[in-house]
């Protein structure tokens, strides 16, 4: 029998509980124009998932349950890696993670049980609000819209703003869109979320997205005719890197990795990754529940003897998983990639390849980036997620009625 719903079935009540939720999640993108009291925001939403959990963990359609569990398992044996490793006290640890509680709103989803045309259509208008405000951002820039200034480099204007991850879903949901029904607004949109997503000036980002790209392209390749589409999809990408603002950034991309291949050695990501993996562990519990993630006065506290000879910034989130994993713990980075390889795995529909898409994204530049586990981000796996749910349940449901319609067929003697 079929419970996903559509968007008729939904009410205005569940629709602006999510909304809010979901706003407070993403902490209203710290806008300092917004009135924010995070603790009661946080507590809020954790304690609607804890509810909603216990109201839908007897559903049968849940396929990421074990896999969040694990991880939210690893994040409390991280906080006793803290105590024994740096002295931190477990609540501060617990409560560090505060931004990786949000991939609860998973359940919060599934009690909802919001439909997948109303989520799609939140997508894009929240990833729609997040280029506004990042166009903003970087037109009045040194003025600062948020509570902290967002740009984190100094030779570029690289500004890490809550609720990034749905540009990129949002991206791969309007490209597929277009690839299927070919409506210029789908393409429109693509061409400005990857405009704005250049504007960021992460290389990582913009090689994956690019990369992931061309995978999309392929995979919905199913006809001789589509071959006209692809051209014309490159075209117009082509066309957008050609703009004088955009061709700025590319060429200082490509002067800045130029620079990196001549450090060798030398590094920064290299260097991390030798610190991490050769100096930084004490023992083997490191590989399976972490160092402890730091928090507070214990962010930079390490044995100064060990960084002899480095003369770099060693930050661990500039390693992705292979910093989360040493420092989280193989527990909790267990249980994020088991929900992230399924979402890359799950036989989709043509039209929800976007999803198994941007899973794809999400591992590829998460290698050199913290975009997997980016404040922010977790509230966009969980909506993710619980729409793979809905696409596996409607194809189960159609092979059950495509059975039922068999054995109804009477019998000709």
């Amino acid at each position: 029998m079929k419970s996903y719903t559509t968007d008729n079935e939904n009410t205005t009540i569940q629709k602006t509980t999510f909304v809010i939720l979901l706003l407070f999640s993403l902490h209203f993108w710290e806008i300092k124009f917004i009135p924010q009291i995070l603790n009661i925001e946080n507590l809020i939403t954790w304690a609607v998932s804890i509810f909603a959990f216990a109201m839908v963990s007897k559903k049968s359609n849940m396929h990421f349950t074990y896999a969040i569990f694990i991880f939210l398992a690893g994040l409390i044996f991280n906080s006793i890696a803290a105590y024994i490793n740096l002295g931190q006290n477990p609540v501060k640890t617990i409560l560090s993670f505060e931004f990786s509680y949000f991939i609860l709103l998973y359940f919060v989803l599934h009690y909802l049980n919001l439909s997948r045309k109303y989520l799609e259509n939140l997508i894009i208008v929240f990833a729609l609000i997040y280029s506004f405000i990042f166009i903003l951002q970087y037109t009045v820039y040194p003025t600062v819209i948020f509570r902290s200034d967002k740009n984190t480099a100094v030779w570029s204007k690289q500004f890490e703003i809550m609720g990034n991850g749905f540009l990129m879903l949002g991206y791969f949901l309007v490209l597929n869109r277009f690839l299927l029904y070919q409506k210029l607004v789908n393409i429109l949109m693509a061409l400005f979320f990857f405009a704005v997503l250049f504007y960021s000036d992460f290389r990582t980002l913009i090689g994956g997205a690019a990369v992931v790209t061309v995978i999309m392209l392929l995979r919905l390749f199913h006809r001789p005719q589509d071959i006209a589409k692809i051209v014309f999809v490159g075209l117009l990408f082509l066309g957008v890197t050609q703009q004088s603002a955009i061709s700025k950034v590319m060429t200082k991309m490509v002067t800045q990795t130029q620079s990196n291949l001549k450090e060798g050695k030398k590094y920064v990501r290299l260097v991390q990754t030798e610190f991490f993996f050769k100096k930084y562990p004490r023992n083997f519990s490191y590989f399976v529940i972490g160092g402890g993630k730091p928090s507070g006065p214990n962010l930079f506290k390490y044995n100064r003897s060990i960084f002899f000879g480095m003369n770099y910034n060693i930050v661990w989130v500039d390693i992705g998983l292979l910093g989360f994993y040493i420092v989280v713990g193989g527990v909790a980075t267990l249980g994020l990639l088991l929900w992230v390889l399924r979402g890359i795995f799950t036989r989709l529909p043509r039209d929800r390849i976007f999803l198994s898409s941007y899973f794809i994204y999400l591992l590829l530049v998460s290698f050199t980036n913290e975009e997997i586990y980016r404040n922010g981000i977790f509230t966009v796996q969980a909506v993710a997620l619980y729409l793979i749910d809905l696409a596996i349940e409607e194809r189960d449901n159609n092979k059950d009625k495509q059975v039922s319609d068999v054995n109804e067929i009477p019998s000709t003697i």
